[in-house]
C-alpha cells in the first residue's frame, strides 16, 4: 500500500488508486508467522490477518462470496466440508466420518493414495518407512549451513535421501526464469546423482533438473531514527528443494487436490485444519480416515467467526 501510493504520486488513495483483487477463504489455515517478526509487528497490527493491515481497517473491502464449488460434485461431501468448515457438525455428518474411519486400512505402494498428518515427524516417518521398501540403495544429499540458522528453522530436509521411484515434493518456487516448478508440486525422482536430481512431474513432457537453492536466515530490526525495518543476514541453508512425499502435513497440501488420501487429523491443533484436510479429496470414496476425527478436532478462528461480512 505505501509502495504503490509513492510510485503513482496517489498518497490519499489505497493502494495509490490500484484496484487490487484478494482471493481466499478465510476458514482454511491462518497464517503463520515466526514468533520474532510478531514481536515486531504486534506493536502495529492487532492479528496476522489481512484484514487487520492498516489499509483495509481504513477502507472496508467489498466481499463477495463465491458459491460453486469445482473440485467436489458430491451433495453429501460438499454438505459434510460445510458443517466442518463452519463447525456445526451434526448426527448425520458424524455418522458420515465414522464410515470412513479405516483404522486397519494399508495402501500398496503406488496406489495413487497421499497421507496427510497434522505433525511434520509424523510425515517423517511414514516418508521413510515408504522409502526403505523400494529396491535399491539410497543416496544421501547433506545440506551446507552457514552461519547462524537455526535447525528449528532449516526449510528442507539436513540430511535429504532419495532412491529412484522415490515420490517427492518441491518446497519453493523456481528463481530461474523458466519456472519448471512451484512450492507443493508433487513428482517421481527418476534418476539421481551425487550433484544431480531429475524429477518427473505429472502432464510434464521432459523431466526437471534439481539444483541446490539458498534459503538466508535474516534478522529484522526497526530503525527508529528512518522509521523502516533493516534487514541483516545472519546465515544460510543451501539443498535441494525437495522432501520425500507419500505424507506431507496439512500445512502443505494447502491448494493441491487429491482424488485418494488416507487422512490423519484426529490430533488437529489448528483452526481449519480438519477442513482443509479433507477438502482436498475430490470425491468421499477417495477419503480414508487413519484416525477418527472428533468434535474437538474442529476448530475455528473466534475472529474469522466475528467478521462483520
Amino acid at each position: 500500500d505505501p509502495i504503490l501510493r509513492h510510485v503513482r504520486l496517489q498518497h490519499n488513495k489505497p493502494f495509490g488508486g490500484v484496484q487490487v483483487l484478494f482471493i481466499g477463504d478465510l476458514f482454511q489455515l491462518p497464517p503463520i508467522i515466526p514468533d520474532n517478526e510478531w514481536s515486531l509487528l504486534s506493536q502495529f497490527y492487532n492479528s496476522p490477518y489481512f484484514f487487520d493491515s492498516r489499509v483495509l481497517r481504513d477502507e472496508q473491502p467489498l466481499y463477495i462470496e463465491f458459491t460453486r464449488i469445482y473440485r467436489q460434485s458430491e451433495d453429501q461431501f460438499i454438505n459434510l466440508l460445510n458443517q466442518v468448515r463452519n463447525n456445526d457438525l451434526n448426527s448425520e455428518g458424524i455418522a458420515l466420518l465414522e464410515r470412513r474411519f479405516q483404522p486397519a486400512f494399508r495402501h500398496r505402494l503406488n496406489d495413487g493414495y497421499i497421507i496427510l498428518t497434522t505433525h511434520n515427524y509424523k510425515a517423517d516417518v511414514i516418508n521413510l518407512e515408504e522409502l526403505q521398501k523400494l529396491p535399491g540403495r539410497s543416496l544421501s544429499y547433506p545440506a551446507e549451513v552457514e552461519g547462524e540458522f537455526s535447525e528449528r528453522s532449516f526449510p528442507a530436509d539436513e540430511m535429504l535421501q532419495l532412491k529412484v521411484g522415490a515420490q517427492v515434493m518441491f518446497l519453493r518456487n523456481d528463481m530461474d526464469k523458466s519456472k519448471r516448478y512451484f512450492n507443493v508440486l508433487i513428482g517421481v525422482v527418476t534418476k539421481r546423482e551425487y550433484d544431480r536430481i531429475f524429477v518427473q512431474c505429472a502432464n510434464e513432457d521432459r523431466e526437471i533438473e534439481v539444483k541446490r537453492e539458498t534459503w538466508e536466515n535474516i534478522r529484522y530490526s526497526w530503525n527508529k531514527n528512518t522509521r523502516t525495518l533493516d534487514e541483516e543476514v545472519l546465515g544460510s541453508f543451501r539443498q535441494y528443494p525437495l522432501r520425500l512425499a507419500w505424507s506431507i502435513t496439512t500445512h502443505k497440501s494447502q491448494g493441491l487436490t487429491f482424488e485418494k488420501a488416507v487422512v490423519d487429523a484426529g490430533a488437529a491443533f489448528a483452526p481449519g485444519q480438519v477442513y482443509v484436510a479433507l477438502s482436498r479429496l475430490t470425491g468421499l470414496g477417495g477419503l480414508v480416515l487413519r484416525s477418527p476425527i472428533l468434535s474437538g478436532s474442529i476448530l475455528t478462528d473466534a475472529r474469522i467467526m466475528d467478521l462483520p461480512l
